[in-house]
C-alpha cells in the first residue's frame, strides 16, 4: 500500500498538471510502478534495487525533452514581443512540426 498511494497521487498530479515541466513526473511514476510490480511479483529476490536501470531509457528521453522545452520557452520569453509568443502558442501544429520547432 505504501507504493500504491504515491503512484496514485503522482498519476493524478501528472494528469491534472498544466505546467510545462509535467513530463518530469513520469520518472517517479515509472519508479513507483516498477517497485509496485516487483512487490506484487514474488519471483524477484531483490526488489527496489534494479528498477533504476529500467528507468534510464525513460530518463534519457524525458530529461532532454524537458530541457528543449525549457530552452524554447526561455528564448521565446527573452524577446519583448509576448503577443507573438501567445499567438504561436495558440496555433494548432502537428507533432512533427512541434518537434521541428523545438530545434529551431
Amino acid at each position: 500500500m505504501g507504493k500504491f498511494i504515491p503512484l496514485y497521487l503522482l498519476t493524478i498530479w501528472f494528469l491534472t498538471c498544466k505546467h510545462w515541466w509535467y513530463h518530469v513526473l513520469l520518472i517517479p511514476i515509472g519508479m513507483y510502478l516498477f517497485q509496485l510490480i516487483s512487490v506484487l511479483n514474488d519471483d524477484f529476490s531483490y526488489f527496489d534495487v534494479v528498477e533504476i536501470w529500467y528507468l534510464i531509457p525513460l530518463m534519457a528521453i524525458i530529461v532532454p525533452l524537458v530541457y528543449l522545452i525549457r530552452a524554447r520557452l526561455s528564448t521565446s520569453l527573452s524577446g519583448n514581443d509576448l503577443k507573438e509568443f501567445e499567438k504561436e502558442l495558440g496555433q494548432k501544429k502537428g507533432f512533427f512540426q512541434q518537434i521541428k520547432d523545438l530545434f529551431n
